[in-house]
């Protein structure tokens, strides 16, 4: 009895439990089904984000011919073609010690250019830059640069002479508001040639090679007359400390030497010496013959520190340009000048070529820059036969020179915009060939605003 009892309550448990299971089938149907689903839904998402990737109009492919604007406007077709619109804009603000004018008086739109620069396939460089304002020579530079080989280029049309540091830097990125006196005086600048150039050891070794059919603009008389012809140039520059066992703040510094010959005709062709203000105090003179140049630079950069130094003689000939005919020792032109700039507030872009926009207190006041330079340039001849005297057809030309320091802030308000702040004291050494008469020393002040885009 206690045996049928025990196995009709197993009987009962047994049919309760199997009651549970079936009543919660369902349930454990529905979520083994969703897990499923859930599993198979989580395959699947990666391919459905991969599909939308691809419908996304974000990462689609660009455009074969697309106007594009970061620093400046660029208009690219595929990779073919690039061609960036630039401008450049300079309005100075100048005063003098009286009685000294100019014929722009105290404000000057000094610079008004607009031009394109790009390149095609990626080996064939061009650039095309125009003055709007009145100029001498309002085509500025225009050449093509054929570039498939990096270490012998070929560089053809109108572009400066591979003569002079200060000479070969642009304009906006000098921490001065005018170049040195050499400069602009002693270098040739811009002219019509061709020019072979190359880098090796990682742009440890530069070259520049050319013939160019006239001396430059810097060397033209008042009235845009060339004063050189048939022009060989070359440049060399480079960084051998970084091969040495040195400090590294030294590996930086760079160190070259160029050189050019040129004809001149006779004539009142010689190199001439002018202030700040453009004052003459040593006039073009009678030569005839070679005209020689030979420079030095250095340049030296760590951090927010730039250092930069340059010499240069120039040596021309005067044949047959006596009272009598007779030869003339060479007139000889040389200068120095060695400059120094701190970028004070804010730092410097990586291609160390101005500060970033990066001042510590507000990033929207840019960043401020000191500099300060000393320079000197002289006329002369090369030998001092008899009494000096000022006539240009002296054989013993009396010298002249103009020693200059100049002193400017720099502020770089954003990429586009730079206000500069100068001082410049000059010191003429024939005080009856100054500026000013019988006044040797004088100051110029200047103000420049410039936009580049």
């Amino acid at each position: 009895m206690a045996s049928v009892r025990r196995a009709v309550r197993d009987c009962h448990a047994s049919c309760v439990t199997m009651n549970c299971m079936v009543r919660r089938a369902p349930f454990v149907t529905w979520l083994v089904a969703f897990g499923s689903l859930a599993s198979l839904h989580g395959q699947q998402e990666p391919l459905e984000k991969d599909h939308q990737k691809e419908d996304d109009p974000v990462v689609k492919k660009p455009r074969l011919v697309r106007f594009v604007y970061r620093s400046h406007p660029s208009l690219r077709v595929g990779k073919m073609l690039r061609v960036d619109f630039r401008a450049k804009f300079h309005t100075d603000f100048r005063g003098f010690e009286l009685p000294i004018t100019t014929d722009e008086g105290l404000f000057d739109l000094q610079r008004a250019r607009v031009g394109i620069e790009g390149n095609f396939l990626k080996i064939f460089e061009f650039e095309l830059e125009r003055e709007l304002s009145p100029h001498k020579n309002p085509w500025r530079d225009a050449y093509g640069n054929f570039r498939y080989f990096k270490r012998a280029q070929l560089k053809a049309g109108k572009f400066k002479i591979p003569f002079g540091r200060d000479q070969l830097s642009s304009p906006t990125n000098l921490p001065f508001i005018l170049r040195s006196r050499i400069g602009d005086y002693l270098t040739p600048a811009r002219d019509i040639g061709f020019m072979f150039h190359g880098r090796f050891y990682d742009r440890g070794l530069n070259y520049q090679v050319g013939f160019f059919r006239e001396d430059g603009e810097n060397a033209k008389t008042k009235d845009n007359e060339g004063t050189g012809e048939n022009v060989f140039a070359a440049r060399v520059t480079g960084t051998p400390l970084r091969l040495l066992n040195v400090s590294p703040h030294l590996k930086n510094l760079e160190i070259g030497g160029a050189f050019t010959n040129s004809d001149v005709p006779a004539g009142v062709r010689g190199l001439r010496g002018r202030t700040a203000a453009k004052e003459t105090f040593f006039p073009h003179s009678n030569v005839f013959g070679r005209r020689i140049r030979v420079g030095a630079e250095a340049y030296w950069n760590d951090g927010p520190f730039t250092v930069t130094g340059e010499f240069i003689h120039v040596q021309e000939a005067r044949t047959k340009q006596g009272l009598r005919g007779e030869d003339l020792p060479n007139l000889i032109s040389r200068g120095w000048y060695l400059s120094g700039a701190w970028v004070v507030l804010g730092k410097k872009k990586p291609d160390q070529t101005e500060p970033a926009n990066n001042f510590p207190l507000h990033h929207s006041l840019g960043a401020v820059e000191i500099g300060a330079r000393a320079e000197q340039i002289r006329f002369g001849s090369s030998e001092h036969p008899g009494r000096p005297s000022r006539s240009l057809r002296a054989a013993n030309v009396l010298p002249n020179s103009d020693r200059a320091v100049t002193m400017g802030v720099n502020w770089y308000m954003n990429r586009f915009m730079k206000v500069q702040f100068n001082a410049i004291r000059e010191k003429i050494e024939d005080v009856q060939r100054s500026p000013i008469g019988g006044v040797s020393i004088y100051w110029t002040r200047m103000v420049r605003m410039q936009f580049v885009m």
